[in-house]
């Protein structure tokens, strides 16, 4: 009898976490989001630790941590106030991940910039990305 409650128990347990891990934890899904507090845009195609590699004053890319592929998999836009004041955007709604570099291009045509472009442009994933500046994190 002692058995079966602690069988029963455990099946409990195992149900709750169960519906915790559905709860809590979603599947991955790439990301574009502006962080207010560090003025910057991250996006994310990938789920996996990942590497900085600050590639100018504008871009920082993120290549996967234990891969030995050139890929990246996402980058950060940072000084996102004051290049969007330079570049005539304003920072509210939702804009088109596309749009916002396609204004980089044309201002800062320089060869980091051009590579971040072609990189999203190679990236279907990347070019239906957009940034929700009401939900700013």
């Amino acid at each position: 009898m002692m058995h079966a409650t602690v069988a029963a128990q455990e099946a409990a347990g195992l149900e709750s976490l169960r519906a915790f891990v559905a709860e809590n934890f979603q599947e991955f899904r790439p990301f574009a989001y502006y962080d207010k507090h560090l003025d910057c845009i991250r996006v994310q195609i990938r789920d996996c630790s990942v590497a900085e590699k600050p590639l100018s004053r504008i871009f920082t890319i993120l290549k996967p941590m234990h891969a030995e592929t050139l890929e990246y998999v996402g980058f950060t836009v940072k000084g996102v106030c004051h290049l969007f004041n330079r570049l005539g955007i304003e920072p509210s709604g939702v804009i088109r991940l596309a749009e916002i570099l396609d204004e980089i291009v044309k201002k800062f045509p320089d060869r980091a910039v051009r590579l971040v472009k072609e990189e999203i442009m190679r990236n279907r994933v990347m070019q239906e990305l957009s940034v929700d500046f009401a939900e700013a994190a």
